[in-house]
C-alpha cells in the first residue's frame, strides 16, 4: 500500500493513533478469582471469585471508559512524569479445590480473562492534548512519541497444583504452587507507535516521522483473506511460598516473636496463537517535499505501508512477582512485594494481613483483615475475609475522577 496525500492538519488524528486505540482495546470486562486460602476440608472445596484491577495514569478511569474521544476529552489529558501505565486485569473463575486422597493439592477451575497494558511516553500524551487543545505555540518543540499496547480476552479451562515441600535441607516451611491456563481467545491486539515530531513555531508546522505496526483480529484490510475466527493461548503460572523461624523461640519448632516469610511467583508467562491474523505497518512522514506544476516546492503527508496476514504466535512475557516480610506472634503480617509489568518496570507496594485465624484469638470473631499500598498507583487497598467468603475495595480516589481502582470478590466452600 502506497498513498500520499494532502492535510491542513496533518496530526488531526493523533488521538486515534495514540490514546484511542488504547481506549477501544481497553475494554471493561469482568475479571476473576481471588486467590484466598481455602477452608480445609477433607473432600474438597468448591470457589468462586471476581476480580477486577483498573489502572490509567494520564486520565480517569470514567473518561477512559469512553468508546470515542472528541477534542474536550483530549484536552483533560494530563499525563504524568516519564512513561505512563494504563492496565486493565479482570477475571472470573469457577473451580474445586481438592483436599485428601491421591488428588490432594489438585485444582480445576473454569475461567474468562481479559487483560490490557497500555505504556505510553509524557511526549506521545502531551503531544495529543495539546493538538485537541489547538494552542498555538511560542518557541519550536520537540517530542519522542513511543506507545505500546498489548491486549486479549478469553475464556477457558485451568489446572494446577499446591504441595508441601517436606524433606528439604534447608530451615523452614516450603510451598510450591503451579497453574497451566489453556484459553480460546475472543480477542486480541498488538500496537506500537514510536517516532519524533517537531514543531517549527515561525510557520506553526509539525513534521512527523512515525513508524506503526498493529496485529489485531479485527481489523478490516483490502483484499482480506478469511481468518481464523478464534485463537489459542497457554499461560503457565508458578509460585514459591517460605515461611522462616524467627528469634525468641519458647520450644524448639515453634515460632517466636516474629519469623520472616518471602514469596516468588510467576504468572502470564506463555504463548498466544491466532491463524490468518490481520497485520499493518504503516509510516507517516509529513516532510515529504515535491514540486507541484508551476515548480513551487510543497510539503505532503506520505503514507506508506503494508497489509499482510499470516500465522501468529507470541511469546508472552512474565510477570513476576517478589514479597518479603515478618509474621509476628499475634498472626500479623507485614511486608513489602515488588511487581513487575513487561514493557514498564517495577511496582512497588507494602502490605499487612491479620487472617482470621489469627484475628479470631484476640477476640475479632473470626474475622480477618488485610491491608494494602500501591505506590505508583497511589491505591489504598482494604480487605476483610469471613467464613470462606472475601472481599477487597480499593482506589486512589472517590468519585468519578479515580484514576485506580480494584475490587475483589471471593466464596468457597467446603464439603
Amino acid at each position: 500500500m502506497h498513498h500520499a496525500t494532502r492535510c491542513h492538519r496533518p496530526l488531526g488524528g493523533l488521538a486515534g493513533v495514540v490514546w484511542a486505540c488504547a481506549a477501544a482495546a481497553l475494554p471493561a470486562a469482568a475479571q476473576t478469582v481471588y486467590d484466598a486460602a481455602a477452608v480445609p476440608t477433607a473432600g474438597g472445596v468448591v470457589t468462586f471469585g471476581l476480580r477486577s484491577d483498573h489502572h490509567a495514569d494520564p486520565v480517569s478511569l470514567a473518561l477512559m471508559g469512553h468508546g470515542h474521544w472528541n477534542s474536550r476529552d483530549w484536552a483533560q489529558v494530563a499525563p504524568r512524569r516519564g512513561d505512563n501505565l494504563a492496565r486493565i486485569d479482570d477475571e472470573a473463575r469457577l473451580g474445586w479445590r481438592q483436599h485428601g486422597g491421591a488428588w490432594h493439592g489438585w485444582q480445576l477451575a473454569l475461567l474468562a480473562r481479559s487483560q490490557a497494558t497500555l505504556v505510553a511516553s509524557h511526549d506521545a500524551l502531551a503531544l495529543a492534548a495539546q493538538l485537541a487543545r489547538g494552542e498555538p505555540q511560542a518557541a519550536d518543540a520537540h517530542w519522542n512519541t513511543r506507545v505500546r499496547l498489548r491486549a486479549f480476552s478469553g475464556a477457558g479451562l485451568a489446572v494446577g497444583r499446591e504441595q508441601a515441600l517436606t524433606g528439604l535441607p534447608l530451615p523452614g516451611r516450603w510451598q510450591a504452587a503451579w497453574e497451566m491456563q489453556g484459553l480460546v481467545l475472543g480477542s486480541w491486539r498488538e500496537r506500537h507507535i514510536a517516532g519524533p515530531v517537531h514543531l517549527d513555531a515561525s510557520s506553526q508546522r509539525y513534521d512527523f516521522a512515525l513508524g506503526s505496526s498493529e496485529a489485531y483480529n479485527r481489523l478490516r484490510l483490502p483484499f482480506q483473506q478469511p481468518a481464523a475466527r478464534r485463537g489459542a493461548g497457554l499461560l503457565l503460572a508458578a509460585q514459591l511460598d517460605w515461611q522462616g523461624e524467627g528469634p525468641g523461640r519458647s520450644q524448639p519448632g515453634q515460632p517466636g516473636d516474629w519469623a520472616p516469610w518471602a514469596r516468588l511467583s510467576l504468572r502470564d508467562g506463555g504463548w498466544l496463537r491466532w491463524r490468518g491474523m490481520p497485520q499493518q505497518q504503516a509510516t507517516l512522514d509529513t516532510a515529504t517535499a515535491s514540486t507541484d506544476a508551476d515548480g513551487f516546492l510543497v510539503y505532503e503527508p506520505l503514507i506508506q505501508g503494508q497489509n499482510r496476514q499470516t500465522t501468529l504466535t507470541r511469546w508472552m512475557p512474565w510477570r513476576a512477582s517478589l514479597a518479603g516480610g515478618v509474621t509476628w506472634a499475634d498472626g500479623q503480617r507485614w511486608g513489602v512485594r515488588l511487581d513487575s509489568e513487561p514493557g514498564w518496570g517495577v511496582l512497588p507496594a507494602f502490605t499487612w494481613q491479620w487472617p482470621a485465624a489469627a484475628a479470631q484469638a484476640t477476640g475479632w470473631a473470626g474475622l480477618g483483615w488485610q491491608a494494602e499500598w500501591r505506590v505508583h498507583e497511589r491505591r489504598l487497598g482494604l480487605g476483610l475475609d469471613w467464613r470462606g467468603l472475601s472481599l477487597r475495595l480499593g482506589a486512589d480516589r472517590l468519585g468519578s475522577g479515580a484514576r485506580s481502582r480494584e475490587w475483589a470478590l471471593a466464596w468457597r466452600q467446603g464439603f
